[in-house]
């Protein structure tokens, strides 16, 4: 169970969810599906109807975490987004740092790459309600990397930064992110 939220959802938001999560299986992913499944419904974030795992993937994936729901949103409500030539490289390298031991993390490395093409906060394109529940679904799905963000850097700049470094490319001209004139734009507050 996700930590409270500090802030109160819209009641069309709170609804959907709860509904979702009386479906629920109990895994440790169900609620963070129900947040993605709720912000998509309403218009928020980017994801494609089948959250970029294609229609198959998608459905498998809500049979397991909502069984005996029946949830097939029409595809056309969404937009397909661009996926940039690094999504490849990002859901890779998600995928090798999903934890296999929990259910939907290889999943979630897809939805995550696939948010990661959006222009806004990686937890905004996810569709999600705060930025916390983000960083909990990370924890969850992807702990070596939530361990690795002790800084609290903001989520698609560091698994960008991550990957690239991964590949031995390294963008940044400051010694130390402290020395970085950028320092605001990666660690500052996300509004």
């Amino acid at each position: 169970m996700l930590a409270p939220l500090s802030f109160r959802p819209s009641p069309a938001r709170a609804a959907l969810h709860d509904h979702l999560m009386q479906h629920a299986a109990g895994t440790s992913n169900d609620e963070f599906l129900a947040h993605l499944i709720s912000g998509w419904t309403l218009g928020e974030g980017m994801l494609p109807a089948d959250f970029g795992l294609g229609a198959e993937g998608f459905g498998a994936l809500i049979a397991r975490h909502f069984p005996g729901l029946v949830w097939r949103p029409k595809a056309d409500l969404a937009e397909v987004p661009t996926l940039h030539p690094e999504f490849e490289d990002l859901r890779r390298f998600l995928a090798e740092e999903a934890d296999p031991s929990v259910d939907g993390s290889g999943e979630f490395a897809c939805i995550v790459a696939t948010a990661c093409m959006g222009d806004d906060h990686l937890w905004q394109d996810l569709g999600l309600p705060t930025r916390r529940e983000l960083s909990q679904l990370i924890a969850l799905n992807f702990p070596a990397l939530a361990e690795a963000n002790n800084r609290d850097m903001k989520w698609k700049k560091f698994l960008y930064r991550e990957l690239c470094q991964r590949e031995g490319i390294y963008v940044c001209a400051s010694p130390s992110c402290e020395a970085c004139t950028d320092y605001a734009v990666c660690f500052g507050p996300e509004v």
